[in-house]
């Protein structure tokens, strides 16, 4: 025991509860070496660490900060064992630097996918998730706000007009898993399906870049099977999150088209593919010819068709067919909002002709 007070002196072990507890179980033999095989950040945390222990100044920043507050709840560096510890030193850090800060949390928040589970395990994943969902709900509305100020009249921001550092690119960065945890905090927050589209577009585009959607077996591209594995994963879990399938929707039928080629690249599910075809069917008038010029897988076979025709012959059929759920739902609305107007469907100035008729134009 004398010689676990000799240690005490140290301050690593004074102020690690964890390195203390090992030295404690093991004061009958002779420890020359203590292994941390878990240790989130591996030896670059400790190091931080053990320099925070000998007092000398380190500098905290939004790259290391998750790394070390995961590393002060591991070795347990806490008040307990020694005032303005390690963990209320990265914990004020937080409060201060990263929480109030959208794309600060969002930094931070992409550093934590390397410190599972300690990072879960100390809720700040969750944190960071809610504190990016609140700051972009409350832009949302003190946007609208000032746009009502100055009377102008509230409209979704266009592709044209999305500033190339607005905060919803930056989610770009985030793995599928924590990418979903933000969009679903996001929609349970109340941000507009608009702004939920546009994240969603763009964090497709820059986690495709790898797909061919062009046709394979003329450019002879063919894609590594582990990177189409990893693709079709990211395609089904994109089309998961769109909005509700619609007639009049936030989602533009360029990149609908554009998913369904990438879903056909890399041999999506069925369900995918097919949930991709009704919503292009349900926007066809809105088409031009190359978004249902759909390329076919060709598998290696030179003899594949160019074209996915059966593809494309269920988009026209969604689109012809409109089920009969839709239209009761759509005459329902005309009827509410143009004081019981009726249409005669087989007029050339009725809703449904007027559809075709662009379609039949593409």
């Amino acid at each position: 025991m004398t010689e676990f007070i000799f240690l005490l002196q140290f301050p690593l072990v004074s102020r690690t509860g964890r390195i203390r507890k090992l030295l404690l179980e093991a004061k009958d033999s002779k420890v020359s070496r203590i292994s941390l095989p878990s240790m989130p950040g591996g030896s670059e945390a400790f190091e931080l660490a053990a320099k925070f222990c000998y007092g000398i100044n380190i500098e905290l920043t939004l790259s290391n900060v998750a790394m070390l507050r995961c590393a002060a709840h591991f070795l347990e560096m806490t008040e307990e064992y020694a005032e303005k510890n390690l963990e209320i030193r990265t914990e004020l850090y937080l409060k201060d630097m990263v929480l109030p800060h959208i794309l600060n949390s969002i930094s931070v928040l992409h550093k934590c996918e390397s410190l599972l589970p300690i990072a879960e395990d100390i809720s700040l994943v969750s944190r960071l998730v809610i504190a990016i969902a609140n700051h972009a709900c409350r832009e949302q509305l003190s946007c609208g706000l000032s746009k009502l100020e100055r009377n102008f009249p509230p409209k979704p921001l266009s592709t044209s007009e999305t500033p190339a550092d607005w905060w919803g690119n930056s989610l770009s960065v985030l793995n599928l898993d924590f990418f979903q945890r933000v969009l679903s905090a996001l929609r349970s927050k109340g941000l507009k399906q608009d702004l939920i589209s546009k994240i969603l577009i763009h964090y497709a585009r820059t986690s495709l870049q790898g797909i061919v959607v062009k046709d394979l077996h003329l450019t002879g591209n063919y894609l590594d099977s582990e990177l189409l594995k990893k693709q079709k994963v990211i395609v089904e879990a994109i089309v998961s999150l769109l909005p509700a399938q619609a007639r009049k929707s936030s989602v533009p039928m360029a990149f609908l088209s554009s998913l369904l080629k990438s879903a056909i690249a890399c041999s999506a599910s069925a369900s995918t593919r097919t949930d991709l075809e009704r919503r292009i069917g349900l926007q066809l008038d809105q088409a031009i010819l190359e978004d249902i010029l759909i390329p076919a897988s060709s598998n290696g076979n030179a003899q594949s068709p160019m074209y996915d025709t059966e593809s494309v012959f269920r988009i026209f059929s969604f689109f012809l067919n409109l089920d009969e759920d839709d239209d009761i739902e759509e005459d329902s609305d005309q009827l509410a909002d143009e004081g019981e107007m009726m249409y005669d469907f087989d007029s050339p100035v009725s809703p449904k002709q007027s559809s075709i008729f662009k379609v039949s134009k593409c």
